[in-house]
């Protein structure tokens, strides 16, 4: 009952070259264990050929309805003149208030991109939304009727507490956090049938995950199962990526950091993914 898991996801597989190659060395040179996959990002045919092998890494869904292209033909609604969506996290929610027909075209497009990513040979271990879509509980029905249909136990659900991590974040991430841990309760209640982690961390401290935050991370964790949100990444060599996250370099050098590896034993952690639950 006092047993603390850990699962240590890298969202964003498939954005770039650069974030696949994060992401992977991440997981074979430092804790990661899971990862979320976005079927309509550029990079996402490449993500898959890296995985060959890596059977330790846990592979979910990142449901995007925010970014890049669309795969399906209905999910071309969410897209602008460009041919592509492009929504922060606030903007998709309005804009489905505002047009509710909209809803209809998100779950369209979260379908095709978890069929994409079956028909790619992965079996997803759970899912999760890029900027969080899923708080907003008219996205997260859809999820959990997508779930459902394809037997799919986990979605992310929110709850985190920052006890004991330093630095404070600041107040907006402060003010997202709680809000979706808000909403995140109501979505538990509303889908008791999908399991979720007892904690997440990382929502807060986005872009400001560095080793001693991880090591504090290791020593603050609580009993029950914990989901780590973080980004790592590479940005050099050309390959900058398409996010407002520029800490993706310093954020895979503080996931691979020894000192990190060293803390999370000590504390008997066990580093699990969504597929070991």
């Amino acid at each position: 009952m006092h047993e603390r898991k850990v699962i240590v996801n890298a969202d964003d597989l498939g954005f770039s070259p650069a974030v696949n190659e994060g992401i992977v060395r991440a997981h074979q040179e430092g804790i990661v264990t899971s990862a979320t996959i976005a079927a309509n990002m550029p990079a996402a045919e490449q993500a898959v050929a890296m995985l060959e092998g890596l059977d330790r890494l846990g592979v979910g869904v990142h449901l995007n309805a925010s970014q890049g292209p669309p795969l399906s033909k209905q999910g071309a609604e969410l897209a602008d003149e460009s041919g592509r969506m492009n929504y922060t996290a606030a903007g998709i929610i309005l804009a489905c208030c505002l047009r509710p027909r909209l809803l209809d075209a998100v779950k369209a497009e979260f379908d095709a991109q978890i069929r994409w990513v079956l028909d790619h040979g992965i079996s997803p271990t759970h899912l999760d939304t890029h900027r969080h879509t899923h708080a907003f509980m008219p996205v997260f029905v859809r999820v959990a009727a997508l779930a459902r249909r394809y037997n799919i136990r986990f979605v992310r659900r929110h709850r985190e507490t920052t006890r004991g991590l330093p630095p404070a974040a600041p107040r907006r991430q402060r003010t997202v956090s709680h809000v979706l841990s808000l909403l995140g309760a109501a979505n538990a209640a509303a889908a008791p049938q999908l399991h979720g982690t007892s904690w997440t961390l990382g929502v807060a401290h986005t872009g400001l995950i560095d080793s001693d935050w991880l090591i504090r991370a290791a020593r603050s964790v609580l009993p029950g199962v914990t989901e780590i949100m973080t980004h790592p990444g590479l940005t050099e060599n050309g390959c900058p990526t398409e996010t407002r996250l520029t800490h993706r370099q310093a954020e895979l050098a503080a996931l691979c950091d020894p000192r990190v590896k060293e803390a999370f034993r000590r504390h008997n952690i066990r580093l699990v993914h969504y597929g070991q639950l």
